[in-house]
């Protein structure tokens, strides 16, 4: 089956009795919202009505799921993709559940693609393994409050806003220092991270503030650019899109000024400050120095 044609089905039978009932966005985010983003809202600290309903909109696959004409849970779900399962009380069986979809999602997927799983939470991780699931990279949520901060520059450097001429040295810098980082099992195509900085330079460069706040540093006796950081607003708060500093100038102070910078120029309109990191990311320890707190985990997995 086509990724096409599951998307025309309205109705997908499953095993015992388990049916697959397509939703518009907006009507699949009034239960999506409740049972997958209040309760697991810890995670990512804020899931406003209107982001759950962005999300649904952007992937466009929510399917309710129903047992004897009784909805009992539901989840985003395509060839090659499933994300969010929820279950709605009093049904209890998540485990039992996931293995009737998987087992499904096997059969309508691409056989030599992985099968990705998207921000399993914690507690569910396990479930998903038993299930053979593996994991692929784990991130955690980490925001602070923002406050009037003086950000001190190394000395050698220049810090300046970004510009269009950037994108592609920017793009080689972040690449650059991904492939140093131990955290990045994979590091994506350079093209992918050049509209990756045409994305803030054509959107969120029309705020202000984020503007302010995402900087590029260069190296003054080489002219090269040598650290960024690049932010976005996200459900009314800052989030950091890229923090980069090249391997050969880090632990000198350029990631310390990017954020306390960051933070600084934030505080004119907003009360915190967010980002996202890999869990073995050693830019943690640095997060933690400047008050940020990490939430609980999320685990992106594959199914082979």
């Amino acid at each position: 089956m086509s990724e096409q044609q599951l998307m025309l089905d309205k109705i997908i039978e499953i095993e015992e009795g388990l049916k697959l009932i397509y939703q518009e966005p907006k009507e699949f985010t009034r239960f999506h919202s409740i049972y997958h983003g209040q309760k697991y809202a810890d995670y990512y600290f804020r899931r406003s009505p209107e982001t759950m309903l962005e999300v649904a909109s952007i992937f466009d696959c929510g399917y309710l799921i129903m047992k004897n004409e009784k909805v009992i849970g539901g989840v985003f779900l395509k060839p090659n993709f499933f994300s969010d399962l929820f279950i709605v009380p009093p049904y209890k069986d998540y485990e039992g559940l996931l293995e009737k979809l998987l087992n499904y999602l096997k059969k309508v997927s691409k056989a030599e693609e992985k099968i990705f799983i998207r921000e399993i939470v914690e507690e569910q991780v396990a479930t998903y393994e038993k299930n053979g699931c593996k994991v692929n990279e784990i991130n955690y949520w980490m925001i602070r409050p923002t406050e009037p901060l003086k950000a001190v520059l190394p000395a050698g450097y220049l810090s300046r806003p970004v510009s269009s001429e950037d994108t592609d040295e920017i793009a080689s810098l972040i690449m650059k220092a991904y492939e140093a980082n131990p955290a990045y099992k994979e590091v994506g195509e350079k093209e992918g991270y050049i509209l990756h900085v045409k994305e803030f330079l054509d959107t969120h460069s029309n705020n202000q503030i984020m503007d302010e706040c995402s900087r590029v540093i260069v190296d003054q006796s080489s002219n090269d650019i040598v650290g960024t950081c690049l932010h976005m607003e996200f459900e009314e708060y800052p989030l950091i899109m890229s923090l980069a500093v090249d391997p050969e100038h880090q632990q000198k102070g350029l990631g310390r000024f990017l954020l306390t910078h960051s933070i600084n120029i934030s505080s004119k309109e907003y009360p915190a400050a967010r980002l996202s990191v890999l869990k073995d990311n050693p830019a943690i320890e640095l997060y933690e120095k400047l008050g940020f707190i990490r939430n609980r985990s999320l685990t992106d997995m594959y199914l082979v």
